[in-house]
């Protein structure tokens, strides 16, 4: 016969689970978040990042978006009013939404005098007893100490914590404004969905390297031409292709790279969609030879990680923290063009090149599944 004592136990034990669990959901119910940020379709890592963060957000709560992003084409000459009235238009959903549940207000830093309308939305979130999370995208504030970041800060008070993308990045802001903060990694890694696709047989009698970004100096435009040009000098079976947006001066210098190095180097544009999981998978090694002062976290590593492509880039920001054993990281003052290719040549009579994909592959879908949970945290109500 059951003990009496023992069943009671177990009943209160169940009631008190089923009770918890109903708080939980009615508590996530009851959350709502206000998430501002810069936002596509204007397309480059910072909007494409906060764009996935806010589909991240709708599992956690209730959500309102904002975006702030400037206008393109025609209207970016009035950059700056657009602007200004977004983000006037967010403090006034704010202000809306401040008996909504419990409001937290998510918000994408700006970088440069971007930071600007941040503090203004980080004060006007105070005011109005949200929550804050601020999400670091850029070291333009934290290689140099900003008063714009020092105000933000003050605004933001105790109601502020802070989202970076990595560690470094953490301890370099801490270090720069001399103040422990509350904060979460959540590693961009989060918003790089693990590429599937298997790969299409390709010729294997070359090593074929990439490089996708806005394609510029700062990038790297023209020291992977420079690799390039080098890798055919040394007689090296390598193919480069080359993909991204392009100004003026740059399409010149890219049009005369391909005149000279012929089959060699393949531009083939801005891509997007499938055209650009085929570059992923065309190449065997991306290479991101950037020295843009306020590098961060890209996405374009992740996204050839994803694909199974080793990795080859300058130390700039997090990117310490992106590549591992399969990859090579250039000191950040040091000679990309012959440190690159002599780690090319060690590769080029590799036999093995599907294991390495598919190991590079699998350690990336481990480090996006990470990512997510972390990022999943950060909104965690019960923490």
């Amino acid at each position: 016969m059951q003990d009496p004592a023992r069943e009671r136990d177990i009943v209160f034990s169940y009631t008190n689970a089923i009770v918890g669990r109903r708080k939980e959901v009615a508590s996530r119910m009851t959350h709502h978040i206000v998430a501002i940020g810069q936002l596509p379709p204007a397309l480059n890592g910072f909007s494409l990042a906060t764009g996935e963060m806010v589909t991240l957000l709708s599992e956690a709560g209730n959500v309102t978006v904002c975006n702030i992003g400037p206008p393109s084409g025609k209207l970016s000459l009035l950059k700056h009013p657009i602007r200004f009235i977004r983000v006037l238009g967010a403090c006034l959903q704010l202000f809306r939404d401040r008996k909504r549940g419990e409001p937290t207000c998510y918000l994408a830093c700006d970088g440069g005098l971007g930071l600007i309308y941040t503090s203004l939305v980080v004060l006007v979130a105070r005011l109005l007893a949200y929550r804050i999370e601020l999400h670091h995208h850029s070291f333009s504030y934290i290689h140099r100490p900003m008063l714009l970041m020092r105000c933000t800060l003050a605004f933001g008070g105790g109601r502020l914590r802070h989202i970076f993308p990595c560690d470094v990045m953490r301890d370099r802001f801490t270090d720069t404004y001399q103040r422990r903060t509350s904060c979460s990694i959540v590693s961009n890694a989060a918003f790089v969905m693990p590429m599937e696709t298997p790969d299409i047989p390709k010729d294997r009698t070359h090593l074929t390297i990439g490089m996708l970004s806005n394609l510029t100096p700062e990038k790297g435009l023209d020291t992977f031409i420079a690799l390039a040009r080098q890798a055919r000098a040394e007689g090296l079976q390598i193919k480069a292709v080359l993909a991204g947006p392009a100004g003026k001066v740059e399409r010149f210098t890219i049009d005369t790279a391909v005149a000279d190095l012929g089959c060699a180097l393949d531009y083939r544009g801005p891509l997007y969609g499938e055209a650009k999981v085929s570059f992923y998978r065309d190449i065997d090694v991306f290479v991101f030879p950037t020295t843009y002062d306020n590098e961060a976290q890209p996405l374009v590593i992740f996204e050839a990680k994803a694909a199974g492509n080793a990795v080859i880039s300058y130390d700039r920001g997090c990117i310490r923290k992106q590549v591992d054993e399969h990859d090579l990281l250039v000191p950040a003052n040091g000679e990309f063009v012959p440190t690159a290719l002599a780690w090319l040549s060690a590769l080029l009579p590799e036999p093995a090149r599907e294991p390495r994909r598919e190991a590079i592959r699998q350690a990336y879908r481990d480090r996006h599944a990470k990512a997510r949970a972390a990022a999943s945290a950060v909104f965690d109500w019960h923490r």
